[in-house]
């Protein structure tokens, strides 16, 4: 009987480090795809693109003797039927006027700007209590911004 020459050997070297190349290359793409299109789904208008910048409101800056400025300095640009601006104490939010609106606890006015119907990137708004102190003495506020319903804006002002 003939004895057959089988060659028990597995994959030459040579193919087998083709073949890792050729996974790693396939694998890198698959995760570059992934991570690019998770970025880009990333860009869209929510609360992580706008900034929000609190101050004291000095009573000599404009005319308008106010409790606190703000301004965004990052996201679209705000309209303002669609805007809700509060201010929390003590777990306690009050809504306060729009532009042009009144009536309430508290009123914002637009100090810049070339569009009354919106809140524009850099624009300062002068928030003033028009029914009764927020703040007796020293303070912290919590300003909270939303657009339609979405909170896009939040931060903390000490009040002197």
């Amino acid at each position: 009987m003939k004895k057959e020459m089988k060659n028990e050997e597995a994959v030459s070297p040579v193919i087998a480090t083709i073949l890792m190349v050729a996974i790693t290359v396939v694998l890198a793409g698959v995760l570059y795809v992934w991570a690019s299109d998770l970025a880009s789904s990333n860009q869209s208008d929510g609360p992580s693109m706008y900034v929000l910048s609190t101050a004291d409101h000095a009573d000599d800056v404009e005319d308008d003797a106010g409790l606190m400025t703000l301004t965004f300095g990052n996201g679209n640009d705000l309209d303002w039927a669609l805007v809700q601006i509060e201010i929390i104490k003590d777990s306690v939010p009050v809504t306060c006027d729009n532009p042009d609106l009144t009536g309430g606890n508290c009123g914002a006015s637009q100090h810049g700007g070339a569009d009354g119907t919106s809140w524009e990137k850099g624009e300062t708004i002068i928030l003033s209590s028009t029914g009764g102190a927020f703040c007796d003495a020293d303070c912290t506020l919590t300003v909270r911004v939303k657009n339609n319903g979405d909170v896009v804006m939040s931060a903390a002002v000490h009040m002197i």
